[in-house]
């Protein structure tokens, strides 16, 4: 059953009254053990260089990387999960997910809620009481914590819902609603359809491409719908990296390390993108597998395996490299093509990261393909001091589960700005500027690889 929504919950509720706890609303039921919410493992080796010859830069990155090794980097990564649930009553607004009338933490689009609600209480009621109010909400919430109850029939007809951000963001796209693909291959007795919930349902090629490509036998059973829209039943992803807040100690005790000040008393955005930073879900481990066995009898020795990946401008969203050609032809003798991913089917961009052995190219959504590297890849972003400081989260996952090296590099800003560094906030991602000497250090820096 599906019903337009005509209202969504106001993000300024207070917390208690908001959030859904699992002791206190149900609708959420479990469809057979659950795990430990975490494990530590093996991950990928995540190192920084700079390129700028401006000292500035230099000193704050140098200090910034020094605190986050320090207070933020875990000593080994961890692998978070993510299990199907059946949920009743469910809502799923433009961005976010609700049971029984109150809003879900789980998942990106619980880490989103956290920000989002918190910035509506902190307008309404001041920061204090806002941080007040939700950590009086998890403090309950993890008091009264209990087992989700056991779904006792089975799940023959029930729909899987996904929530989708951004449909049109190859990022997005995976890291959030692809990835979820991958336990529906795994889910025994599913029958049912693949609704994407999405804001816009202009979808682009891609998205039904990878699906068709990775996971062939689920391409019919998707159904892209446009948000708000409620279900009385269905089977969602739920994960544990964002339920984390609603764990008692026992299950959480070890996840996060003595040393790291934002573990103590911290409840929030914040300390969402410290796991974040240091993990990936379980759902991405599966499709990096499912996707590497859809290729493991197929060769692509025509693909080169040091390359450059460009990207096509378009209209308002131009973030290209000014002298690109310059760089790439200085690469060349070393190996080096540019390549668009654009221009490879789905199979075919998880191929040539298999076999990569350099990837070089600036921040963007091009590095999600990370996932699909071989643990003998090593892979450089070429961003600013502002993707450093404020997006390094955003792949970092990516290469813990994939085991790769990845190195964030970071250059000049554009040259309006000179040596002064501009706002952080506010005014988009600012285009990547490699002067001389960034680009004789990034050569000097290929040498060595």
């Amino acid at each position: 059953m599906i019903v337009r929504l005509n209202m969504v919950l106001p993000y300024d509720t207070p917390a208690l009254d908001a959030y859904w706890m699992p002791s206190r609303d149900g609708g959420i039921h479990r469809l057979g053990p659950m795990p430990a919410p975490w494990e530590k493992v093996r991950g990928g080796t995540i190192k920084t260089t700079t390129l700028t010859d401006k000292q500035r830069i230099n000193r704050l990155w140098s200090r910034e990387w020094k605190a986050l090794k320090s207070d933020k980097q875990f000593t080994s990564a961890v692998e978070t999960d993510v299990r199907p649930v059946v949920i009743e009553n469910l809502t799923v607004s433009d961005t976010h997910l609700a049971v029984n009338g109150k809003w879900l933490v789980t998942g990106p689009s619980g880490a989103r809620l956290l920000g989002t609600t918190g910035r509506a209480a902190k307008k309404a009621r001041g920061q204090a009481a806002a941080v007040k109010e939700l950590n009086a909400f998890f403090t309950q919430a993890r008091q009264q914590s209990t087992e989700l109850p056991l779904w006792e029939d089975d799940i023959a007809g029930l729909d899987f819902v996904i929530e989708a951000r951004n449909l049109k963001n190859y990022f997005h796209f995976v890291r959030e609603t692809f990835s979820v693909f991958a336990l529906i291959a795994d889910l025994k007795g599913f029958t049912g359809r693949i609704i994407i919930v999405a804001k816009d349902r202009d979808v682009p090629a891609f998205v039904l491409a990878h699906i068709a490509a990775i996971f062939p036998e689920l391409r019919d059973k998707v159904d892209i719908r446009q948000a708000p829209a409620t279900f009385e039943r269905a089977i969602i992803a739920h994960y544990s990296d964002t339920s984390y807040f609603y764990q008692p100690e026992a299950k959480i005790e070890g996840l996060i390390p003595e040393n790291q000040p934002l573990a103590k008393d911290e409840v929030g955005t914040n300390l969402v993108k410290l796991i974040i930073l240091n993990s990936y879900s379980r759902s991405l481990r599966k499709l990096r597998e499912a996707a590497h066995k859809r290729i493991e009898d197929q060769w692509f020795d025509h693909l080169p395996e040091r390359f450059w990946v460009s990207r096509r401008s378009t209209p308002g969203h131009d973030r290209t490299i000014e002298n690109e050609d310059e760089i790439i032809a200085l690469l060349e003798p070393y190996g080096f093509k540019k390549i668009y991913f654009e221009d490879y089917a789905p199979l075919t961009q998880v191929g040539i990261m298999r076999d990569a052995d350099i990837m070089i190219s600036y921040h963007g959504a091009g590095f999600t393909n990370m996932l699909y590297a071989g643990t003998q890849a090593r892979i450089i972003e070429l961003g600013t001091l502002q993707t450093a400081r404020l997006r390094m989260d955003d792949f970092t996952g990516f290469a813990n589960a994939s085991q790769s090296d990845y190195t964030v590099a970071v250059a000049d800003f554009p040259d309006e700005f000179g040596d002064v560094v501009p706002p952080m906030r506010g005014a988009g991602i600012y285009p990547v500027r490699m002067s001389d000497a960034a680009v004789e250090r990034l050569i000097a820096l290929v040498k060595t690889l």
